[in-house]
């Protein structure tokens, strides 16, 4: 359409402004002529030549009109390709939908997938929060064994120090008693001895009487004194082996004592050596879980944020996208009206340049008719 409007103005152009120069150079000559023989005939032909002198404006007029409806045209065709391209570039919203389309359904899959995922890791953190709790009570209740054990074992090391300065206190006096004994032996030993020098010096003494009485009373002295030295010395054995009995059987419960209680102690102790194990291990899987619930919660927390991210990053790139499509719109639309004005401008400058080219042909066939006249008038 602008290659054919361009060539119609073309042949407007070399048919209204060029013939109109031989016109032009003959009117002044045929003037001359008139002038030196018809001095009625000059009105007419200065009319002409004002009309002449019209005709030449008007033509440079269309000159110039004809030049813009050039540069119009050019700029038109600018703007054609403008429009080309930017409907070139432009992309409807379908096309935006297959573009964008499968990424913003993966990322919603993927929201899903993180907030199912974060429900799991949250029924996760409930369940180790749930075993951290009771890991926490059974700490609780393996402190309080221990200080029960721990009270226990002050009670029992009381009652052995205790039952020890019993044992103590028993030996020594078993050993006052032994000494008390060993005393009492050698006194009566001694008290023995003397009596039976006496006895001796006695005898000897009274050797050379043969009385039979005197003997009989020195024999019953003497075995009176046996008997009281031997009932003495029975039951002063007698009373010793009963306190000796009497001490080595609590010796012996004291012992039995002091041997349950050190058994007590050790069970006691070794109970406290695996509840210590035991809480130490307890105190590490709770460490553990809960350095593994930290990592999770920050892994998961970073996740999350650069998905947000990307989300609010995608969402921002199409909010730019449909402004971008708006404005091609908006732009698009300008170029469609700058078009349509264009093309009004254009149709009312060749509907013009058409009504010119008819009005400059009559115009020539008139003056074409009044010079033959003038020259006929003129021969004649």
């Amino acid at each position: 359409m602008p290659a054919q409007t361009r060539n119609i103005i073309l042949s407007m152009d070399s048919r209204n402004v060029f013939p109109h120069r031989p016109a032009q150079d003959a009117s002044p000559r045929g003037g001359l002529g008139i002038k030196g023989v018809n001095m009625s005939a000059t009105n007419p032909l200065s009319g002409k030549l004002s009309e002449k002198e019209q005709m030449r404006g008007l033509n440079d007029r269309l000159a110039g009109f004809i030049e813009k409806v050039h540069q119009l045209e050019h700029h038109n065709l600018l703007l054609e390709k403008e429009v080309e391209e930017l409907r070139a570039k432009a992309k409807p919203a379908s096309c935006l939908e297959v573009e964008y389309g499968p990424e913003l359904r993966r990322l919603r899959r993927l929201v899903l997938d993180i907030t199912h995922q974060k429900h799991q890791i949250d029924l996760e953190h409930q369940n180790l929060e749930e075993e951290l709790y009771g890991l926490r009570q059974q700490h609780a209740q393996e402190t309080r064994s221990r200080s029960d054990a721990e009270s226990s074992i002050a009670v029992l090391k009381k009652d052995i120090s205790e039952a020890y300065q019993a044992k103590l206190q028993l030996d020594q006096r078993a050993q006052s008693l032994v000494d008390e004994i060993h005393f009492l032996k050698t006194n009566h030993e001694t008290d023995v001895s003397e009596m039976f020098d006496q006895i001796q010096d006695a005898q000897v003494s009274v050797k050379g009487f043969e009385n039979p009485d005197v003997t009989a009373a020195l024999r019953e002295i003497r075995t009176q004194l046996e008997g009281h030295t031997m009932s003495e010395v029975r039951e002063r054995g007698e009373s010793f082996r009963s306190q000796f009995a009497r001490l080595t059987e609590s010796a012996e419960a004291k012992r039995e004592a002091l041997k349950l209680s050190q058994q007590e102690i050790q069970e006691y102790r070794r109970n406290l050596q695996a509840k210590s194990v035991e809480l130490d291990c307890a105190k590490g899987t709770r460490e553990a879980l809960e350095r593994q619930l930290h990592d999770v919660e920050d892994r998961h927390k970073e996740e999350l944020i650069h998905y947000q991210n990307t989300i609010k990053e995608l969402e921002n790139e199409l909010i730019n996208c449909k402004f971008d499509m708006s404005g091609y719109l908006r732009e698009y639309q300008d170029l469609l009206n700058v078009k349509m004005a264009l093309d009004v401008e254009i149709l009312s400058y060749r509907i013009f340049t058409g009504g010119q080219r008819d009005y400059n042909i009559n115009k020539q066939h008139s003056g074409d008719g009044k010079a033959s006249e003038v020259r006929a008038t003129c021969k004649a």
